[in-house]
C-alpha cells in the first residue's frame, strides 16, 4: 500500500478545513424558540389574586380571550375562572378554593367544581367546561349582578355522568374537558369520558364524532379553524383529528411525534400550535406538517424562562402565544412572529 506524502497529507487535511467551513458558511442557521415571557405566577400552587409573581394559580389549564391583552383562565384546583392581563394582573372572575360544587347566580358567590375549560363568545358570554360536575356552564354578563355576571348551567345534569343527547339540560357528559364557540353561536366540547366532541345549540345536545368506537381516545382540547373546521387534540392517540363540518374525522399529517398533545390552538396564518405536555414543549405545525419548537426544551421540566413543566393550553391572542403553564402554576407568553 502507498503511503500519502507529508505535503499531501497536509493538502487534505487543508481541503477538508475549508470544506468544513463552507458547509457551516451555507448552512442555515438554527431556529432557535423565541424568549418566553412568564406573566403571572411563581411555581408555587396556591390562590392569590395580584401582580405577577404574586399571584397564585393551583393548576390553570385552559385559556380564552377576553379583551385585549387579556385571557381568561381555568384555574382547576381552585375551582375558580381568572382573569390575567399581559403585565401581569390577576384577578379572579368566579369560584375559589373553599367553594367547590355547583351554584348558579351572581358570579360572585357561584361555585364550580373543577373547570377544565374556557371559551368566550363574540358577545360576552362565556362558556364553561365543568369537568367535576359533568356539565357546561353559561356566564353571561351582568352588571347588576355582583361579579358582573350571572351564571347559570347551559348542559348536563350536575353531578351526574353518562352519555345522553337530547334536551341540554337533560343530557349527559363525562368530564368535558374544554368550550370553544364556533362562528354560529354553537358550544363544542371534548367529552374525555365519553372519547367524543359535543355540541349545544338551541338547548339541545349532539354528538357530532366520537359515536363509533375507536374514534378518538382522550379528546382532551379543541380549536375551530377560520373556515369552520374543528381540530382535536387527542392527547391518548398522540394525534391531531379534524371534524369537518359533516361530522367526518381525519388526521391532521405531521412530520414527527407528538408526546400527550394536550392542548391546541390555530393561529391567524393557519399555524397549528399544541401544548405537547408530555415533552414539556409547545410546538408549531406549519401547512405542510413541518414541527418546530415554540416554546421550552424537549424532555427536560423545568420552571425558568427557559422550560416549562407539563404545559397543558396554548392561545393566539394580541400578538402572542399564551400557555398555561400547568405544573408550574403560571401564565407564560411568547411572541408569535407576523403572518
Amino acid at each position: 500500500m502507498r503511503l500519502m506524502s507529508g505535503t499531501g497529507m497536509l493538502r487534505l487535511v487543508a481541503l477538508l478545513v475549508v470544506g468544513q467551513i463552507a458547509a457551516a458558511w451555507s448552512a442555515p442557521p438554527r431556529a432557535e424558540p423565541p424568549t418566553m415571557k412568564v406573566i403571572a405566577g411563581a411555581g408555587t400552587a396556591g390562590f392569590a389574586d395580584g401582580a405577577g409573581a404574586g399571584a397564585r394559580f393551583n393548576k390553570p389549564i385552559r385559556l380564552a380571550p377576553l379583551g385585549a391583552d387579556t385571557v381568561l383562565v381555568a384555574d382547576i384546583f381552585n375551582h375558580a375562572l381568572r382573569l390575567v392581563s399581559l403585565d401581569g394582573r390577576v384577578r379572579t372572575v368566579s369560584g375559589a378554593p373553599d367553594r367547590q360544587g355547583h351554584q348558579d347566580g351572581e358570579a360572585a358567590s357561584a361555585r364550580f367544581s373543577s373547570p377544565h375549560g374556557v371559551g368566550v363568545a363574540p358577545d360576552g358570554r362565556i362558556a364553561v367546561a365543568e369537568a367535576g360536575g359533568h356539565t357546561l356552564r353559561l356566564l353571561t354578563p351582568d352588571a347588576g349582578a355582583a361579579g358582573g355576571y350571572r351564571v347559570t348551567t347551559l348542559a348536563g345534569v350536575p353531578g351526574e355522568k353518562g352519555n345522553r343527547d337530547g334536551l341540554a339540560l337533560q343530557a349527559l357528559f363525562n368530564s368535558p374537558h374544554a368550550a370553544v364557540w364556533d362562528n354560529e353561536g354553537r358550544v363544542y366540547a371534548p367529552d374525555i369520558g365519553n372519547a367524543s366532541i359535543r355540541r349545544v345549540a338551541d338547548g339541545v345536545v349532539v354528538t357530532v364524532a366520537g359515536a363509533e368506537a375507536g374514534t378518538f381516545v382522550y379528546p382532551m382540547d379543541l380549536a375551530v379553524t377560520l373556515d369552520g373546521r374543528l381540530v382535536v387534540a387527542d392527547a391518548g392517540a398522540n394525534q391531531l383529528r379534524v371534524v369537518d363540518r359533516a361530522g367526518h374525522v381525519t388526521t391532521l399529517r405531521v412530520q414527527g411525534e407528538l408526546a400527550t398533545p394536550h392542548g391546541v390552538a390555530v393561529g391567524p396564518d393557519g399555524t397549528v400550535y399544541v401544548a405537547d405536555m408530555k415533552s414539556h414543549r409547545v410546538l408549531a405545525i406549519d401547512g405542510e406538517g413541518r414541527v418546530s419548537t415554540a416554546a421550552g426544551e424537549a424532555g427536560v421540566a423545568g420552571g425558568d424562562a427557559t422550560h416549562l413543566n407539563r404545559p397543558a393550553a396554548v392561545l393566539v391572542h394580541g400578538g402572542w402565544l399564551w400557555i398555561a403553564d400547568l405544573d408550574n402554576h403560571r401564565i407564560c407568553a411568547v411572541p408569535v412572529p407576523p403572518s
